[in-house]
Protein backbone atom coordinates (compact mmCIF):
# COMPACT_ATOMS: atom_id res chain seq x y z
CA UNK A 1 0.00 0.00 0.00
CA UNK A 2 2.68 2.28 0.76
CA UNK A 3 4.58 1.26 -2.06
CA UNK A 4 1.77 2.45 -4.60
CA UNK A 5 1.36 5.87 -2.94
CA UNK A 6 4.77 6.27 -3.05
CA UNK A 7 4.53 5.63 -7.17
CA UNK A 8 1.68 7.73 -7.03
CA UNK A 9 3.84 10.59 -5.73
CA UNK A 10 6.23 10.53 -8.28
CA UNK A 11 3.32 10.71 -10.93
CA UNK A 12 1.74 13.86 -9.03
CA UNK A 13 5.67 14.90 -8.85
CA UNK A 14 5.86 14.66 -12.19
CA UNK A 15 3.40 16.61 -13.31
CA UNK A 16 3.46 19.49 -10.53
CA UNK A 17 7.18 19.50 -12.65
CA UNK A 18 5.55 20.10 -15.52
CA UNK A 19 3.28 22.61 -14.49
CA UNK A 20 5.57 24.66 -13.17
CA UNK A 21 7.83 24.21 -15.97
CA UNK A 22 5.00 25.65 -18.58
CA UNK A 23 4.21 28.25 -16.31
CA UNK A 24 7.85 29.70 -15.94
CA UNK A 25 8.15 29.07 -19.31
CA UNK A 26 5.52 31.74 -20.27
CA UNK A 27 6.41 34.06 -17.43
CA UNK A 28 7.42 37.52 -18.48
CA UNK A 29 9.83 38.52 -15.14
CA UNK A 30 11.54 35.42 -13.93
CA UNK A 31 14.56 35.83 -12.29
CA UNK A 32 17.19 33.45 -12.73
CA UNK A 33 16.71 31.64 -9.58
CA UNK A 34 13.48 30.45 -10.88
CA UNK A 35 15.39 28.50 -13.59
CA UNK A 36 17.89 27.19 -10.81
CA UNK A 37 15.46 26.09 -8.60
CA UNK A 38 13.59 24.11 -11.42
CA UNK A 39 17.07 22.40 -12.22
CA UNK A 40 17.90 21.47 -8.64
CA UNK A 41 14.51 19.74 -8.56
CA UNK A 42 15.40 17.37 -11.19
CA UNK A 43 19.14 16.98 -10.63
CA UNK A 44 18.46 16.24 -6.87
CA UNK A 45 15.79 13.46 -8.32
CA UNK A 46 18.77 12.44 -10.24
CA UNK A 47 20.96 12.24 -7.04
CA UNK A 48 19.09 9.52 -4.99
CA UNK A 49 19.10 6.56 -7.50
CA UNK A 50 22.75 6.64 -7.26
CA UNK A 51 22.92 7.08 -3.29
CA UNK A 52 20.46 3.80 -3.03
CA UNK A 53 22.78 1.61 -5.71
CA UNK A 54 25.79 3.05 -3.74
CA UNK A 55 26.76 4.14 -7.65
CA UNK A 56 29.46 6.62 -7.57
CA UNK A 57 28.59 9.52 -9.60
CA UNK A 58 28.55 12.56 -9.16
CA UNK A 59 25.66 15.43 -10.59
CA UNK A 60 26.07 18.95 -9.12
CA UNK A 61 22.89 19.48 -7.63
CA UNK A 62 23.01 23.07 -8.55
CA UNK A 63 23.70 22.59 -13.01
CA UNK A 64 21.13 24.60 -15.04
CA UNK A 65 19.36 23.21 -17.65
CA UNK A 66 17.14 25.11 -19.72
CA UNK A 67 13.08 24.35 -19.21
CA UNK A 68 12.91 22.32 -21.50
CA UNK A 69 15.23 20.12 -20.58
CA UNK A 70 14.05 20.00 -17.39
CA UNK A 71 10.74 18.28 -18.61
CA UNK A 72 12.25 15.65 -20.36
CA UNK A 73 14.40 15.41 -17.47
CA UNK A 74 12.02 14.87 -14.68
CA UNK A 75 9.47 12.89 -16.74
CA UNK A 76 12.75 10.71 -17.31
CA UNK A 77 13.50 10.20 -13.87
CA UNK A 78 10.87 9.49 -12.68
CA UNK A 79 10.03 6.80 -14.60
CA UNK A 80 13.39 5.46 -13.51
CA UNK A 81 11.96 5.75 -9.98
CA UNK A 82 8.45 4.33 -10.63
CA UNK A 83 10.21 1.03 -12.33
CA UNK A 84 12.46 1.18 -8.97
CA UNK A 85 9.61 1.24 -6.44
CA UNK A 86 7.45 -1.19 -9.01
CA UNK A 87 10.37 -3.47 -8.68
CA UNK A 88 10.46 -3.71 -5.03
CA UNK A 89 8.33 -5.71 -2.28
CA UNK A 90 6.71 -3.67 0.18
CA UNK A 91 8.97 -4.55 3.02
CA UNK A 92 12.13 -3.49 1.15
CA UNK A 93 11.14 0.13 1.42
CA UNK A 94 12.52 -0.01 5.09
CA UNK A 95 15.83 -1.03 4.04
CA UNK A 96 18.29 0.69 5.37
CA UNK A 97 20.86 2.66 2.66
CA UNK A 98 24.19 4.11 3.87
CA UNK A 99 25.40 6.85 1.37
CA UNK A 100 27.69 10.45 1.21
CA UNK A 101 25.56 13.71 0.88
CA UNK A 102 27.18 16.00 -1.37
CA UNK A 103 29.43 17.52 2.10
CA UNK A 104 31.02 14.01 2.43
CA UNK A 105 29.29 13.02 5.56
CA UNK A 106 27.82 9.56 5.55
CA UNK A 107 24.02 8.87 6.48
CA UNK A 108 21.69 5.98 7.01
CA UNK A 109 18.32 6.05 6.14
CA UNK A 110 15.42 3.49 4.88
CA UNK A 111 14.36 3.84 1.08
CA UNK A 112 10.86 4.84 1.77
CA UNK A 113 12.01 8.08 3.64
CA UNK A 114 14.71 8.50 1.09
CA UNK A 115 11.07 8.42 -1.59
CA UNK A 116 8.64 10.99 0.81
CA UNK A 117 11.98 13.30 1.10
CA UNK A 118 12.38 13.64 -2.93
CA UNK A 119 8.62 14.36 -2.88
CA UNK A 120 8.75 17.11 -0.02
CA UNK A 121 12.14 18.62 -1.84
CA UNK A 122 10.45 19.14 -5.01
CA UNK A 123 7.26 20.58 -3.14
CA UNK A 124 9.14 23.06 -1.03
CA UNK A 125 11.26 24.27 -4.39
CA UNK A 126 7.71 24.68 -6.47
CA UNK A 127 6.48 26.34 -3.78
CA UNK A 128 9.62 28.70 -3.96
CA UNK A 129 9.57 29.06 -7.51
CA UNK A 130 6.01 29.98 -6.76
CA UNK A 131 6.53 32.72 -4.40
CA UNK A 132 9.49 34.51 -6.69
CA UNK A 133 6.87 34.48 -10.07
CA UNK A 134 4.53 36.38 -7.42
CA UNK A 135 6.74 38.80 -6.05
CA UNK A 136 7.39 39.78 -9.91
CA UNK A 137 4.26 40.27 -10.77
CA UNK A 138 3.54 36.37 -12.49
CA UNK A 139 1.27 33.90 -12.64
CA UNK A 140 2.72 31.32 -10.40
CA UNK A 141 1.73 27.97 -11.13
CA UNK A 142 -0.78 25.76 -9.32
CA UNK A 143 0.78 22.83 -8.34
CA UNK A 144 -0.97 21.53 -5.29
CA UNK A 145 -1.85 18.07 -4.48
CA UNK A 146 -5.16 18.09 -4.69
CA UNK A 147 -5.67 20.15 -7.93
CA UNK A 148 -3.60 17.08 -9.55
CA UNK A 149 -6.36 14.75 -7.40
CA UNK A 150 -9.30 16.82 -9.14
CA UNK A 151 -7.66 16.69 -12.79
CA UNK A 152 -7.29 13.02 -12.80
CA UNK A 153 -10.24 12.08 -11.46
CA UNK A 154 -12.17 13.48 -13.96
Amino acid sequence: MFKDHLIHLFKYNDWATGEAARRISVAKNNEQRVYNLLSHIVNSQMIWPNRILQKDIVINPWENHIVERCVELSTEISSEWINFLESLEEAELDKRIKYKNNKGETWENTIGDIVTHIINHSTYHRAQIAQLMRQSDDQPPKTDYIIYQRHFQK
